[in-house]
Parts: C-alpha cells; structure tokens; sequence
C-alpha cells in the first residue's frame, strides 16, 4: 500500500478502485480463516486499516466540498445548479485546494478549506462564540 502522501495525490476514482481491492482482499482472508487455511493473520488487521485510511481521505475529500459549498456566497452560485467538487491536499500549504464545477466543467468557485482548526471544548465556548470558520479563502466565478 502507498504511503498517505501518495495516496492524497491519487484521483478519487483511484482511491475508490483501491478500496474496492481492499475489501474483496478482506472478504478473501476473512474466508480463509474461517476455513482454517490463513497463514498470516497479521494481514487482517493491516487490510482492516487500509480500508479506514482510504475511507478516511475519501471522507475528509467530502468534507472540504461540503464546507466550500456552505459559504454564503459560494452557495448562492450553486442555487440551482447541477454541481460536482473537486479537492486535493496540499502539503506545503496545509490546506485542501477545492473546487467546484457545473456540468459543463466550468469553475463556480474555488477555495483553500483547513480541516485542522480545532473546535471549541467547552459548552461556554462554544455556545458565546460563533463557529470556527473553515473555508479561509474562496474565490467565486463571475
């Protein structure tokens, strides 16, 4: 399996096709072992995880889009419209590079979403104080 850098840069459909791989990977040794003729059990536990990394970057993927799309202004250019995201992390920076397109493959906006704020512990924080905002810089298209 690659590293998670390498696995951040792959397409989606990339990341879907592994994950595909992995669970009938899983289904087989969990086959195997039922039948008593797995030789290395280890081998469970390191498919059982690479199946949560890729669910993990497939989720946070959504997610990012997900925030992009919740800006007021970003939402109000997505009204209406057929819509498709696109995000890809971006080390150097630490942000996801989002954005979203119609059908026609035209950008509708764009923006950098950091998924590493953290959230408010306590009940006083944050019921006083509004929520963290995501999405540091959106561009929308004219």
């Amino acid at each position: 399996m690659a590293n998670i850098v390498e696995l951040r840069n792959m397409s989606t459909a990339d990341i879907e096709e592994l994950l595909d791989d992995a669970r009938t990977e899983q289904f087989n040794l969990r086959f195997q072992r039922a039948t008593g003729s797995l030789e290395n059990t280890a081998r469970l536990k390191q498919v059982r995880r690479e199946i949560a990394r890729l669910l993990e970057i497939l989720t946070k993927r959504a997610w990012a889009i997900e925030e992009l799309a919740e800006q007021p202004a970003v939402a109000a250019v997505l009204d209406g419209k057929e819509w498709t995201g696109e995000a890809r992390y971006d080390y150097e920076e630490g942000y996801f590079l989002v954005t979203l397109s119609d059908a026609d493959e035209n950008e509708l906006a764009s923006g950098k979403v950091d998924l590493n704020k953290k959230r408010r512990r306590t009940r006083r924080q944050r019921s006083n104080i509004l929520p963290i905002q995501k999405v540091d810089e959106f561009e929308v298209a004219s």
